[in-house]
């Protein structure tokens, strides 16, 4: 991370935010004009089917999504989870940076109200908030800073958060598309209804959030609308124990999973997120938020330090996670779901993985809070958050 950078993100989002502003003006006056010519110039008006294109074409330059449905050929299938270091490395290879979350053009609305449907034909509906990240500096992190470097840190991360947001679409069917493609709101928390310019450190760590593929156990042939979970690997820099009074710092991943409820229709789509921690050992449901609200609050924190800088520590490098928060309604351990997905611990689950998901959901929302095995979230230590519980990440294998 550059000083620099630092010190201007307000004006370079400023900048950027004025262009966008200048070339959708300029968009808007062409496809005025394309559709609605002056009478007097001899043109023949557009056909009512390329009108209808051209006003959902713009409808969707604010969404963030595009008009190509998703096909088949989109997903990348996995029939079981990447549970261990070596299969999720592997997937996360294979998904490239193709399939790297994207952040949305700057300028762009936050929260948008979902399209229309139209019948017996494919379409978008838009995209919609998941779950938000935040990072901040760790206690113990930023000790070796200037502290004018510090401080401009700690109020840039403060002010800041992503958030993540999935895009929906319905095939001719009416049935509901959970699309492959994430992209991410970078946003100021006091001006939340409009992303803005990300520093190059939070642009290049959102590529190392991936989707992997959907989850399909069935031999049946699989289609978009089947979808149900997306499985989404993030790739971090992770602290582990010192060596010689230096620590070691890995590569190490994280999964999510975004899935797809089955109370959701086509006016009101509904996830459930969850995500591991502590390098895959621990499964979390994360809170809910309200996917039309301008605040979203931060379901997952990560402390970072920053393990190298420039001109005396003026200029920090390369950021590493220390420890991860998460704001969950229930958490277990990663061996449990593994056991009733294989049906260890009782009647293997309708729709395998996924149906386990529904069921931990059920049960967190108080469907079943007595289920054997599953734990409520325990109050994180005095001095957190009493709505965070904190899980220090052990380390890497």
């Amino acid at each position: 991370m550059k000083l620099n950078t630092l010190l201007i993100p307000v004006t370079f989002g400023a900048i950027i935010f004025a262009a966008v502003t200048v070339l959708s003006h300029i968009r808007s006056n062409v496809q005025f004009s394309a559709e609605a010519p002056d009478s007097t110039s001899g043109q023949e008006a557009l056909p009512s089917s390329e009108r209808s294109l051209l006003s959902e074409s713009r409808s969707l330059l604010v969404t963030g999504v595009t008009l190509n449905i998703p096909k088949t050929d989109d997903y990348l299938l996995l029939d079981q989870v990447p549970w261990n270091l070596g299969d999720v490395s592997k997937k996360f290879r294979e998904a490239s940076v193709e399939r790297s979350c994207e952040l949305l053009e700057v300028g762009s609305e936050v929260i948008q109200p979902l399209l229309d449907v139209k019948p017996d034909v494919a379409g978008p509906l838009g995209r919609r908030c998941a779950f938000s990240i935040q990072l901040q500096l760790g206690k113990d992190s930023s000790a070796n800073l200037p502290n004018l470097t510090r401080g401009i840190i700690e109020d840039y991360l403060k002010a800041h958060q992503l958030t993540i947001q999935p895009s929906y679409y319905y095939n001719e069917k009416g049935r509901l598309i959970l699309s492959p493609k994430i992209r991410a709101s970078f946003v100021r928390l006091d001006a939340p209804k409009q992303s803005t310019a990300a520093e190059s450190m939070i642009a290049k760590s959102i590529q190392e959030l991936r989707t992997l593929g959907a989850y399909w156990d069935k031999s049946d042939p699989f289609t978009p609308a089947d979808c149900r979970t997306l499985i989404v690997g993030f790739r971090y820099t992770l602290d582990s124990q010192p060596i010689a009074g230096k620590t070691n710092p890995k590569l190490d991943y994280e999964l999510v999973f975004i899935h797809l409820l089955p109370q959701s229709t086509l006016q009101e789509p509904k996830v459930a997120v969850f995500a591991t921690s502590d390098a895959r050992t621990q499964f979390h449901l994360l809170e809910e938020s309200d996917p039309e609200s301008e605040l979203q609050l931060a379901a997952i924190t990560a402390d970072v330090r920053f393990a190298d800088s420039k001109m005396m520590g003026m200029y920090p490098e390369r950021p590493v996670v220390t420890r991860v928060y998460h704001k969950a309604l229930l958490s277990v351990p990663v061996e449990l779901v593994q056991s009733q997905t294989a049906g260890l611990t009782g009647v293997p689950p309708e729709g395998g993985f996924s149906g386990v998901l529904d069921s931990l959901y059920e049960t967190a929302t108080g469907a079943d809070p007595a289920a054997e095995g599953v734990t409520p979230e325990t109050q994180p230590s005095d001095d957190k958050p009493p709505e965070q519980l904190l899980l220090e990440a052990p380390p890497a294998n």
